[in-house]
């Protein structure tokens, strides 16, 4: 298999898991090549993420490691076997960064998402008009076919909230009473935006709440972070961002910190009804 540019979180798990089981078993990479027949270089690229892993590969080193732990087995097979895939995203590749692409990855899989947000209208809920100047402001000068195929990218995403998709996650947004009093765009972009959250807000996978300025204190002053909930919960995953990465946190006490620092920000914040109704009492204003 020809070596990835960007590796999934995905991909990243499976090999570091990989690298684990062999030096678990006090295996050297050399002796890991002997078994597939191949240089080191390969399992190096493996247990990177950068190369794929074949079945009968993956079977070899299962068997070399010792691990007879079933379930195991059958989870880094699902692993390899979703790393060989190409799905949608991939056609994006050249605009989308590799950590986005594992975030939209992730999200694929996950149960449930839950997101603070301080600045900006989470991309699940955006309208293609914020998007554009978000993407305008973000990077200077973006070619305007660039600047559409992340549009199209990011409306693509947003088919997982769809009625038409088959178990769309539970998105819990809590946001900052700031980022509804932005202009992003101007009266009209923010309108039809506010508008279009309010809609999405009455979906019943969907719950939006609101923090408002009058909060004393809150516990999200470090700035937004997103949990994606998986179907094994020891595997959920926390995202946060700068301003040229996204960053994610695997470790099981950090997560936890996250989860609990989330059900304090939505238990500050208004209830759904009363955020629903400022919503909209917001873009009527405008």
């Amino acid at each position: 298999m020809p070596p990835r540019k960007n590796p999934t979180i995905r991909q990243k798990r499976l090999g570091a898991e990989l690298r684990r089981l062999r030096e678990g078993a006090g295996l050297s990479i050399d002796t890991a090549a002997q078994v597939l027949e191949c240089g080191k270089a390969k399992i190096s690229r493996i247990e990177t993420g950068l190369n794929g892993i074949r079945a009968a590969e993956l079977k070899a080193l299962l068997h070399a490691y010792d691990v007879d732990d079933d379930a195991l087995a059958q989870a880094l097979a699902d692993m390899a076997r979703e790393g060989r895939r190409r799905n949608w995203w991939n056609r994006y590749g050249d605009v989308l960064s590799s950590g986005f692409a594992d975030l939209i990855e992730l999200e694929s899989k996950a149960l449930s998402l839950h997101s603070w947000e301080t600045i900006l209208i989470p991309g699940l809920l955006q309208t293609p008009d914020y998007m554009r100047v978000l993407f305008q402001r973000g990077r200077l000068e973006m070619p305007e076919h660039e600047l559409e195929e992340h549009v199209r990218g990011r409306m693509h995403r947003q088919q997982i909230l769809g009625h038409h998709a088959d178990q769309p996650p539970e998105l819990w947004v809590v946001l900052y009473e700031a980022v509804l009093n932005a202009k992003f765009g101007g009266a009209e972009v923010m309108r039809d935006q506010l508008t279009h959250l309010a809609h999405m807000a009455q979906q019943e996978h969907v719950t939006v709440q609101v923090l408002p300025y009058t909060t004393e204190s809150h516990r999200g002053v470090n700035g937004p972070f997103g949990i994606v909930g998986l179907p094994d919960p020891e595997t959920d995953v926390v995202r946060t961002e700068t301003a040229v990465s996204t960053l994610y946190v695997e470790d099981d006490v950090q997560v936890a910190a996250y989860k609990l620092m989330f059900d304090q920000l939505r238990a500050a914040a208004l209830s759904p009804g009363p955020s629903l109704n400022l919503i909209r009492s917001l873009a009527q204003r405008l």
